[in-house]
């Protein structure tokens, strides 16, 4: 069979697809293995609601791991900046609005708008075997916590924290089990804000998930011979 110039061989060409496609097959293997190894267990870790910053009243969604929403399907967590001045809060960084009523630490918390909803947070990478989240609420706070299939493994309930209930700051309420898939946060009605979440749920590590994304950018470049 007769080749232009500047053209392989129909061997070759055959050859190079071959080689190409063990490439292939090597970056599906070293992809898959960096996708098993970005999501390791994690050791004790916080989130506080700070990335937050200037996004008051927008959907949290899901942030470090973390997916938030509520008990009722399609239902949103949101941010509450409190610079925003739409809060009666006090900040333990030492801002007050306009009379302080309710506790949150440095400038943003979470809230829900529909206070009669429950909050529901799911881990997105595995397991967790506790969870701890400071709270401020006109009524008494609830924390459940669930595994997989909905069966409920542990709970902890705090009393009504507001400044007008003699409040003085965030209290907690903390979970403690195997197997958790998601927890619950309600009161009984009222208006209320969370804050400080602290889990050792499984999280992405960065220096995999910069692998993964290396290999990705790999997969996508095709080197073309010059006409």
């Amino acid at each position: 069979m007769v080749t232009k110039a500047g053209e392989d061989p129909p061997d070759l060409e055959e050859k190079k697809m071959s080689v190409s496609i063990r490439i292939l097959v090597i970056w599906a293997a070293v992809l898959s293995l960096a996708l098993a190894a970005s999501v390791a267990s994690a050791d004790a870790w916080s989130w506080n609601f700070e990335s937050g910053l200037g996004h008051n009243a927008e959907a949290i969604g899901s942030a470090s791991g973390l997916v938030f929403s509520t008990t009722t399907p399609g239902g949103n967590m949101y941010y509450a900046d409190i610079n925003s001045g739409w809060y009666s809060v006090t900040s333990d960084n030492g801002k007050v609005y306009p009379d302080g009523q309710y506790f949150v630490s440095g400038d943003v918390a979470a809230y829900l708008v529909n206070p009669s909803d429950g909050a529901k947070i799911s881990f997105a990478y595995g397991k967790a075997s506790y969870f701890k989240v400071g709270y401020s609420s006109l009524f008494n706070f609830t924390l459940l916590a669930y595994d997989a299939a909905g069966q409920l493994l542990d709970q902890d309930t705090g009393l009504a924290n507001t400044k007008g209930q003699g409040g003085t700051g965030l209290r907690y309420l903390e979970v403690s089990c195997p197997d958790i898939a998601y927890v619950v946060l309600h009161d009984s009605g009222g208006f209320w804000m969370i804050d400080n979440i602290e889990t050792d749920a499984p999280v992405p590590e960065p220096a995999s998930l910069v692998v993964l994304a290396v290999g990705l950018a790999a997969l996508m470049v095709r080197r073309r011979r010059p006409a």
